[in-house]
This record gives C-alpha cells, sequence and structure tokens, in this order.
C-alpha cells in the first residue's frame, strides 16, 4: 500500500517558467520543503520572483479575472468562491499566509546537496534528451533510494530519459500540460519499460494532490509509454505542416510581419519557446519520423539565436511589457497564398489521425478517454467528438496533403482509414 503522508519534501530541477509553476503547486500543496535546483543564483533569483508573483495573481479575485479574460471558457469562473476552496489554491484556502509558503522554498545549485533529503523529484529542464539523462544519472546516484524520479517531458521517451539511472523502476513521467501549472487541469502520467507500479501511483497521487485554480485536478495515467503523450501527440502533425506552409511563403518572397493571418500560431510559438519546440521536433525527426525535421525557418530563428518570447525576440520582437513590436500587418498576397493552403478541414483531420496513430500504440484503450485528456488540456472538443462521423471525407484529404507537402507521415494511419478505432469506445 501506498503511504502518500510520507511524501515530505519535494526536489524540481530547473528553475524556468515550467520548473517555477511545479514548485508554486508543491508549495500550495502543504509539503514541508520544496527546493528548486539550477545552474546559477541568478535563475534561482528570478525563480522566486517569478513563484512570488504568481502567489499574488491567485489570491486576487480580480487579478485572475483580468489574466482568464480572453479565455472564453474562463472568464466567467466564479473566482471568489475558488479563493475558498484548497482544491483550487492549496493551502493559502487554509488561511496559511504567503510569507510562510514562501519560507518553505529552498535553493540550490548542487542537485548533489539539493535532493539529498527529497522523497519526489521533478525534473523540469529543456527537451534535450542527453541533458536530462545526465541528470537522471546523478538523481540515481544522489537521491534518497525510496525517492520517485519524475520527468515532466513533453515529447520523450522516460525509458531513454532512464538509460544512465541505476534505479529506472523509480523513474516516470509527469508532465503538466502547461507552462502555468496552477492553472491547467491535465497531468499526464506515464511509464518507462521499467518503471515499477508502487512508483506509478506515488506520482498519481502526489499529482492528484496539486491545486488547480480553473477546474478539477485531472490526472490520466497512460497504459505504455508514448512520444509525445497525448495531449501534444496529438497537435505535433500540425507543427510539421505549418512549417512546410510558411517556408512556402517565405520562398515565395513573404515576411513573417506579412503573414500576419498567422499571428495568433506565431505569439503561441514563441510564448512556447522556438527552441523548445525545436527540440521536440529534432527528437521525432531521429525517433519517429523524418517528416519531423526542423522547417527551414526555425533553422535560421536558432542560427540568429531568436528563441522566443522569453530573449524579447522570436518570429517577433517583444518590448519589456510583453507586447509585439510593430504589430504585424497582413498581405493580401500572403493572405491570398495562405487561403488556398488553409482548408479550415486540415487541422482537425491531421489530430484525428495522430489520435488514431495513438489508440495504434496502445497508449489508451479508449477514444473517448483520448477526447477528455484533449478537453481537459486545451478546454476544446476531442478529436473524436466530430471526427468519428467524419472520417471517410478526411482520408482522401490527407493523401491529397501528403502528396502536396511531400510528407508521407500525413496519410491516413491504418487505424483511421479501417474505421477500426470505432471499436475502442
Amino acid at each position: 500500500m501506498v503511504d502518500i503522508d510520507k511524501i515530505k519534501n519535494i526536489a524540481v530541477i530547473g528553475g524556468g517558467i515550467m520548473g517555477s509553476g511545479i514548485a508554486q503547486v508543491a508549495l500550495l500543496s502543504g509539503y514541508e520543503k520544496v527546493t528548486v535546483i539550477d545552474l546559477n543564483s541568478e535563475i534561482l533569483e528570478k525563480t522566486k520572483k517569478l513563484i512570488l508573483e504568481r502567489m499574488e495573481l491567485i489570491q486576487s479575485e480580480e487579478k485572475l479575472k483580468e489574466y482568464f479574460a480572453s479565455n472564453e471558457k474562463l472568464k466567467n469562473v466564479d473566482f471568489k468562491k475558488k479563493l475558498e476552496q484548497f482544491a483550487s489554491i492549496g493551502i493559502l484556502a487554509n488561511g496559511v499566509d504567503t510569507e510562510t509558503i514562501m519560507g518553505r522554498l529552498n535553493t540550490d545549485t548542487d542537485i548533489s546537496r539539493g535532493i539529498r533529503d527529497a522523497n519526489f523529484v521533478i525534473e523540469a529542464v529543456s527537451e534535450k534528451l542527453e541533458l536530462k539523462k545526465r541528470i537522471f544519472k546523478q538523481l540515481g546516484e544522489f537521491a534518497p533510494p525510496q525517492a520517485v524520479l519524475a520527468s515532466n517531458t513533453s515529447s520523450i521517451s522516460i525509458t531513454k530519459i532512464a538509460e544512465l539511472c541505476n534505479r529506472p523502476e523509480k523513474v516516470i513521467g509527469l508532465h503538466f500540460h502547461t507552462f502555468f501549472p496552477i492553472a491547467g487541469m491535465l497531468i499526464e502520467i506515464t511509464p518507462g519499460e521499467k518503471s515499477a507500479d508502487d512508483a506509478l501511483e506515488i506520482g498519481r497521487m502526489v499529482a492528484q494532490k496539486f491545486p488547480c485554480i480553473t477546474g478539477e485536478r485531472f490526472t490520466v495515467r497512460l497504459e505504455k509509454e508514448i512520444d509525445g503523450l497525448i495531449g501534444n501527440r496529438i497537435s505535433l502533425p500540425i507543427l510539421i505542416y505549418m512549417g512546410w506552409l510558411v517556408d512556402t511563403a517565405n520562398k515565395n518572397g513573404f515576411t513573417f510581419e506579412e503573414l500576419g493571418f498567422l499571428q495568433m500560431l506565431f505569439e503561441l510559438a514563441d510564448n512556447i519557446g522556438i527552441d523548445t519546440i525545436y527540440n521536440i521536433l529534432i527528437y521525432f525527426e531521429k525517433y519517429v519520423s523524418p517528416d519531423f525535421a526542423p522547417a527551414k525557418y526555425m533553422e535560421d530563428l536558432m542560427k540568429s539565436g531568436r528563441l522566443g518570447k522569453k530573449v524579447g525576440k522570436g518570429i517577433y520582437e517583444y518590448n519589456e511589457d510583453g507586447s509585439i513590436i510593430n504589430l504585424p500587418s497582413i498581405d493580401q498576397n500572403a493572405f491570398r497564398l495562405l487561403a488556398e493552403n488553409l482548408n479550415p478541414e486540415i487541422f482537425p483531420a491531421l489530430t484525428f489521425n495522430e489520435a488514431c496513430r495513438v489508440l495504434e500504440e496502445g497508449a489508451v484503450k479508449s477514444y473517448e478517454l483520448i477526447d477528455k485528456i484533449i478537453f481537459k488540456g486545451t478546454y476544446s472538443p476531442g478529436p473524436f467528438e466530430t471526427g468519428k462521423d467524419k472520417y471517410k471525407e478526411w482520408i482522401p484529404l490527407l493523401y491529397k496533403i501528403a502528396e502536396k507537402t511531400g510528407k508521407s507521415y500525413f496519410k491516413p494511419c491504418e487505424m483511421m482509414e479501417s474505421g477500426k478505432f470505432l471499436s475502442l469506445k
């Protein structure tokens, strides 16, 4: 029997935006000690500042309404009621003040020292396999014997991450489906080939305890590992298609600014981080399909150091307040080119096909569960909600775009083309 009460101290490897958010929900869960570990004290000072800012945000009904005002699904949430619930804001709802909570936050620049008394470790560094393997080698050497070692990876195999770790049975995936963990309901828990059942169960129980301001925390344990998990995996073919489309537009002489029609997608890429997306695509190119190779425009952005909003420049350049410098305008000729290649059925067809691949690979056994995962992660309907009635129309469309782009990965998988997914409700 797993005893969750023995989990007292949490360590987080990586103090960036993601690591800061994970540390915040761990602190709000009431753990006695939360330690964030990163390369230098300058990074860790920024971590503390960001956590404090986020603590202040979730204690103000007005600030929460303002923060979520642009989200149609969340702008009418009763945040006043949320501020009274442990499930929403953790121990703040029990009257524990911010100073006391922040007093439980520790930082360290040395992994061996920072994790020596940790019961549960969560790694949240860049999506680079070799980096993660080195970290988990250290975690296996220096963490207490019973500690569960979790990775927040959104794309990489847990089995590969654990290759150098001397206790792969303790290594699991624990992926928060948002860069602001207290605002996202979904956490995906995934095994590696050697992950022990009790480690996965501890991970599920720890994850379920983390508060969520937007709704009931939703954790899902995958049947087996799959590159990209489910929440991210289903949307990744869109990256291939958008890469082809932007490169095609650039070859026709159009700049990013003239492709203002794609502003929302470009801003999303800059927020996620060009380097993060690039590293995911490189991994998928190697282990899933050559068709995931990063587009030329991404190669160019990486070479010029335009890594996204976090460094002030990515596809766009940003003011200190986060606004875009010189808002893009739409070129009519560019608009026509994009319109010719943005049939509104393309994206749902791509995501539906990838969702069928997830079923093929056995990550889960139910398409209804996939729909629920997508809804909890994005507040949008899952791919099967409408796809189960339209998939036959999408099959010729997928063959057409595979031919047009030269990307054979876009062809419908056997699970989709045969309709076998229908038996996996």
